[in-house]
C-alpha cells in the first residue's frame, strides 16, 4: 500500500459516508470477520432492481469503515445483478487497495451487500470471502 492509498483509507475512516443504521430499508445483512473481529451490518433500499440507498453500521476497523464508505460512492444506482460480480478487484479498480492480510476487511461490506441481495432474490446462495478475494 502506497502513501496515497493510506491517505484514502485515513480520510474515509475519519469522515465515513453513509455510516448509520438506516431506519427504513428493504433488507439488511450482518457479516463478521473472525480474523480481525470486524462486524458490519449493511442496509439496502432496493427499487426497480437497483440499489437506491445504502448504509452501514456496527463495530468496524478503520479499513472496514473506509472500504464500506468508499463502496457507497459507486454502489448507489447500480443494478443488483451487477453487485453480485463485485469483488476485491473492483475495489482496486476504483482506487482502493490494501495489504494482502487486510483484504477481508476491505471486502466485508461487499460480502454483506452481496448476501443481502441473495436473500432478497431468494436464490439460496451465500457468498464467502473466497468468492470475493483471489489470492
Amino acid at each position: 500500500m502506497n502513501e496515497e492509498q493510506s491517505l484514502i483509507i485515513q480520510e474515509y475512516a475519519k469522515n465515513p459516508l453513509q455510516n448509520f443504521a438506516m431506519k427504513e430499508y428493504t433488507i439488511k445483512q450482518h457479516e463478521g470477520n473472525f480474523i480481525c473481529w470486524d462486524d458490519i451490518v449493511v442496509y439496502l433500499v432496493i427499487k426497480d432492481n437497483k440499489i437506491e440507498k445504502y448504509s452501514f453500521d456496527w463495530n468496524c476497523s478503520n479499513i472496514t469503515t473506509a472500504a464500506a464508505s468508499f463502496l457507497s460512492e459507486f454502489i448507489i444506482g447500480t443494478p443488483i445483478e451487477d453487485i453480485l460480480h463485485r469483488t476485491y478487484q473492483t475495489m482496486v479498480e476504483h482506487g482502493f487497495e490494501v495489504s494482502p492480510r487486510r483484504k477481508r476487511a476491505a471486502v466485508i461490506a461487499i460480502l454483506a451487500t452481496r448476501n443481502a441481495i441473495h436473500i432478497y432474490l431468494k436464490d439460496d446462495k451465500n457468498d464467502t470471502f473466497d468468492d470475493l478475494i483471489d489470492d
